[in-house]
């Protein structure tokens, strides 16, 4: 057979290939990238948005190629004197993994009626062997040079054919990705030629559809496979963030909710109740697949599954919920052994440039003795019953162990820990801190109703015949009790918090003490709750006005008014009532730096509004007040979100302390004692 002489710069469906350079990225990443990608420019660096594809119904359509139509390898037989379509339920496959692909990135593709080189970027035949192969992108490099007129195009044989339209979890879908992936960009992970190999602790399938070895282990000079049923369903988690830093990923699900589910009896993937697109049930129920959440607010729902669980929300990590539905990654050894198993059921894609918004959220477990982690942003674990084991992680969570004896690690951010008493019964709460809290639903109670044991290393409450443990190291304050709401809406909010540091003047407060409302649900209103704040002090030369008003649910500011016009001239000790906020309204301060000097009196004309990210007060009387700086007990509502006050207990007093400091930035001193005020609630009497 005559040589062809190759071609790299002419387009293939109007694309071409572009390198790419993934120095930098995870090396378990850049182990599947070749890093040549298609572009829209020969050599260019726009990665291609849009890629056209089609399948061949004659031989004609590949080798009617300007040139010629090389093989892919000169020794071989060229694979289009065997071509035949692919069938049906290929084509379905096809369609399957390309949804997959595009749910991942910033790919769209377009399936045409036209199999001509010119139209179509990915074409599909079938050919007469046992094995397939498909063309990387157009390239001349070193590692793997690919002629533009075998790019994109994809050769099925035995193991890329499968038997019936339940292909997913089949090796034969795999295969199909796999090949896919190569017209996409990506090598074989297990090849340390070119960027290296994967890790041997992530050199198999749970990891990369790019590997040969299914399972750890495997001679990766060949192919192995799992058990039917037991390959990935879906581009695993190398595979997923490789596409990704080709072809960015997709966000567009931001702002939705998307629950996860999984079924007990055939492993089909749900969404919102639904089966989710581009998934499918594999035999045996086998669950092994990778999940992308496209920036949704994510739930992972395993409620419906009863066995001891293992649930890690970070990003790499796994989840492993049903045994029964565990892959056996190895067809050569008999099903459940346990060296040949996958970890998990479903696993947790990475981050793509730290983009945090695709992490999943929530996670709601079933009866067993479960073990949940959390992972960066504030999470809602939920364990249901049994004996479980939940470490928050990093961000604000609200967990909830449900009923059994259960151990809470809280993370570093401000965390609840939300049950009824009888659901506390035995557990153990690790490091509560200052920043963290439990609140007992239906119940309300004082410090006094609880029965306080100190023990080793902590203090065990008890009420009504339930006790729960908490570890941590509680000198330097002490714990309070605020009963909130009645009835099935009542709660107590359980806390620990400091004693207010001594404040002297021009002595900075050590930063590790700044902790801002260490308990916002002591400023919460329920409908019965009376507040009053007194002012304690004020040590400044400036004559700072502070203020108060309402903040809704929703964050909306309102019934803002002045406490105190001239705080340096107010009387030590002056108390003020607040009022009693409606349920799920809140109390927050402000303090206008030398307000007196700069507006003199201010009338209860007032009102906050947002401009961008920026409050703006302003007077129906006077119009906006932009003359002095405004802080506010509420961090974020500060200019950087700086945090203005802090607050804690005091040894010699009772009620809530809240110091402010009444300059930002260089010039300030950070002692917190410009405005120091002292916060108390009392019951209204119900008749």
């Amino acid at each position: 057979m005559a040589e062809i002489e190759p071609v790299y710069s002419e387009p293939k469906g109007g694309l071409y290939g572009g390198h790419f350079d993934s120095s930098g990225l995870d090396p378990n990443v850049r182990a599947v990238m070749m890093d040549e990608r298609w572009t829209t420019s020969y050599g260019g660096s726009e990665a291609a948005t849009v890629i056209t594809y089609a399948f061949p119904t004659q031989a004609s359509d590949y080798l009617n190629a300007p040139g010629g139509y090389p093989p892919a390898d000169p020794d071989a037989e060229h694979p289009a004197y065997s071509f035949a379509p692919i069938n049906e339920i290929q084509i379905e496959a096809v369609r399957a993994a390309f949804g997959l692909v595009s749910s991942y990135t910033n790919l769209t593709f377009v399936e045409l009626d036209s199999s001509h080189a010119a139209d179509a970027a990915f074409r599909f035949g079938q050919f007469d062997d046992s094995g397939s192969q498909s063309g990387f992108p157009p390239n001349e490099g070193e590692y793997s040079p690919q002629d533009s007129r075998l790019s994109g195009d994809t050769w099925l044989g035995g193991n890329g054919t499968p038997p019936s339209m339940a292909f997913f979890g089949t090796d034969h879908f795999n295969t199909i990705m796999h090949e896919m992936g190569h017209a996409f960009g990506l090598k074989h992970g297990h090849d340390p030629d070119y960027s290296g190999a994967l890790s041997s602790d992530r050199n198999n399938n749970e990891f990369s559809v790019m590997t040969y070895a299914s399972y750890f282990g495997a001679d990766s000079e060949g192919a192995t496979e799992a058990w039917a049923g037991s390959s990935p369903s879906s581009y695993m988690m190398y595979d997923i963030a490789a596409l990704q830093a080709y072809y960015g990923a997709n966000f567009g699900k931001v702002g939705t909710e998307a629950v996860y589910s999984w079924d007990t009896q055939t492993g089909q993937q749900y969404i919102n109740g639904l089966p989710a697109e581009f998934t499918g049930a594999s035999k045996g129920a086998k669950i092994l697949t990778t999940v992308w959440t496209q920036g949704a607010i994510a739930t992972y729902d395993l409620s419906n599954f009863a066995e001891n669980q293992v649930a890690d929300l970070r990003p790499g990590e796994w989840l492993r919920f049903s045994s029964t539905q565990i892959a056996d990654l190895n067809d050569q050894a008999p099903t459940g052994t346990p060296e040949f198993q996958a970890q998990g059921n479903v696993y947790n894609a990475l981050l793509y440039q730290g983009d945090e918004r695709s992490l999943v959220s929530n996670l709601m477990t079933g009866a067993g003795n479960d073990r949940l982690i959390g992972n960066d942003i504030a999470n809602r674990l939920s364990a249901g019953a049994g004996n479980d084991t939940i470490d928050g992680g990093l961000g604000d969570d609200t967990i909830s162990g449900g009923a059994g004896a259960d151990t809470v690690t809280f993370g570093a951010g401000r965390s609840l820990l939300r049950d009824t008493l009888e659901d506390l019964n035995g557990d153990v709460v690790l490091d509560l801190g200052s920043a963290n809290a439990i609140q007992i639903l239906g119940l309300r109670a004082s410090r006094d109703d609880f029965t306080v044991t100190l023990g080793d290393g902590g203090v065990s409450f008890g009420l009504e015949g339930s006790v729960f443990d908490l570890r941590g190291d509680f000198s330097g304050g002490d714990f309070i009790a605020a009963a909130r709401g009645f009835g099935k809406d009542g709660f107590t909010h359980l806390s620990f918090i400091t004693y207010l540091p001594e404040l002297t003047e021009q002595v900075t407060v050590a930063p590790s003490a700044i902790n801002g409302i260490a308990a916002e649900v002591l400023l919460a209103g329920d409908g019965f709750t009376n507040f009053t704040v007194t002012l304690d002090s004020s040590g400044t030369i400036c004559r700072n006005t502070i203020g108060t008003y309402r903040i809704g649910a929703d964050g909306t500011i309102s019934d803002v008014s002045i406490l105190f016009g001239d705080a340096q001239q107010a009387d030590a000790g002056t108390a003020l009532a607040l009022g009693r906020p409606e349920a799920g309204e809140s109390i927050g301060f402000f303090l206008i730096q030398d307000g007196q000097n700069v507006y003199g009196e201010l009338t209860d004309d007032l009102a906050f509004r947002w401009e961008g990210t920026s409050l703006v007060l302003s007077s129906s009387s006077r119009g906006d007040l932009s003359d002095a700086d405004i802080f506010h007990s509420v961090a974020n509502y500060n200019a950087g979100g700086t945090t203005q006050v802090l607050s804690g207990l005091h040894q010699d007093g009772d009620g809530f302390w809240i110091g402010f400091e009444d300059t930002a930035g260089e010039f300030s001193d950070y002692d917190f004692q410009d405005v120091v005020l002292r916060v108390h609630e009392s019951m209204s009497i119900l008749v």
